[in-house]
């Protein structure tokens, strides 16, 4: 196990933040950013796309940089699409709107509870791009003193929150856990979504919370909350956290648009992989973290390639936690 790194970003940001991604509505309805900027297409590439606007969902975390870039740096127009961005507190909450086609893919969903969707039929889907695979100290479990957790055995017979249960952050914990000794069974996790979880760990409503960042570096400034445990480490380690979807149905349907979206986006996660001081720029204007805080952040990697491997890494995680992946592949789940 890693040591656990020391805060970075203050309560106040956090709490900012919060009433950002509340006050946009906790749900897939959100109000939308400014479309994407740049040069203007080529009449001829418009006509190839069967929409030219689309609206995409998008959790205010640094999984979502990379849609943010590529509005910013006008890799969208480039490809003659005009891009809608609107603030989700959970990914699977844009999933009736993607559903009744108001909302064209999701950002920074976590791949566990969309595989397990449609693994229960409620849609299929297909992966445009990955977000992010996570790296030491950017994910992880913090504690305030005064719960008397400083270790992940500390975390038996306590509750921990987190954005979603039995996805990405369970999962990649429970996998920790083990590895450490520890029963996961013994641990009870409760849905607290990422904005909230610093008032209810302040409100000690919660022993601990699962958070990624900007949130995990708001709590570690909370009133000395320590990290215990860093996710992304031992069996967790480069897991692939969370990417960007659309169903199944809208990349059929829309496949020259599906093509567009997915271009721009794997050449801004190039982008944003090689270019870490623009990758942290771009973090404020999405969330309500200062520059300086940004710049203090430790980042993930950014993949801008579609690697089967990635996610058979998910599904093999999903089987060993006991959850269904029906009859899901990596190549199914790729949109190549």
């Amino acid at each position: 196990m890693r040591s656990p790194r020391l805060g970075r970003i203050s309560l106040t940001a956090a709490t900012g933040l919060a009433v950002a991604a509340l006050a946009a509505g906790c749900s897939s309805s959100g109000s939308s950013s400014s479309a994407s900027s740049g040069s203007s297409a080529s009449p001829s590439a418009s006509a190839k796309l069967e929409q030219t606007s689309i609206t995409v969902g998008a959790l205010p975390v640094v999984d979502s940089a990379g849609l943010y870039l590529a509005n910013k740096l006008g890799y969208f127009k480039q490809e003659g699409l005009t891009v809608k961005i609107t603030s989700v507190a959970q990914s699977t909450q844009a999933i009736p709107d993607m559903l009744h086609g108001t909302i064209a893919a999701i950002a920074g969903a976590n791949y566990v509870s969309f595989i397990e969707a449609q693994a229960k039929g409620t849609a299929s889907f297909k992966v445009l791009a990955e977000g992010v695979t996570c790296k030491p100290n950017t994910f992880g479990v913090a504690a305030l003193p005064s719960s008397g957790i400083t270790k992940p055995a500390d975390l038996a017979g306590k509750t921990v929150a987190v954005n979603l249960t039995n996805n990405i952050q369970t999962l990649t914990l429970n996998a920790v856990l083990k590895a450490d000794g520890v029963d996961p069974s013994k641990v009870k996790y409760v849905v607290v979504p990422f904005p909230n979880m610093v008032t209810a760990l302040k409100a000690k409503q919660v022993d601990a919370i699962s958070a990624v960042e900007p949130f995990l570096g708001g709590a570690l400034a909370a009133d000395g909350a320590k990290q215990v445990v860093s996710s992304c480490d031992g069996p967790a380690a480069d897991m692939p956290m969370s990417g960007y979807l659309a169903t199944s149905s809208w990349a059929q349907q829309n496949p020259n648009t599906a093509r567009a979206f997915q271009t721009a986006l794997l050449k801004a996660q190039a982008y944003a992989d090689a270019n870490p001081s623009a990758l942290k720029a771009i973090i404020p204007t999405f969330t309500k973290v200062t520059a300086a805080q940004a710049n203090a952040l430790p980042l993930n990697n950014y993949p801008s390639t579609l690697d089967p491997a990635e996610i058979t890494k998910v599904l093999t995680l999903m089987k060993s936690g006991g959850l269904s992946t029906g009859s899901a592949t990596a190549s199914s789940l790729l949109f190549k």
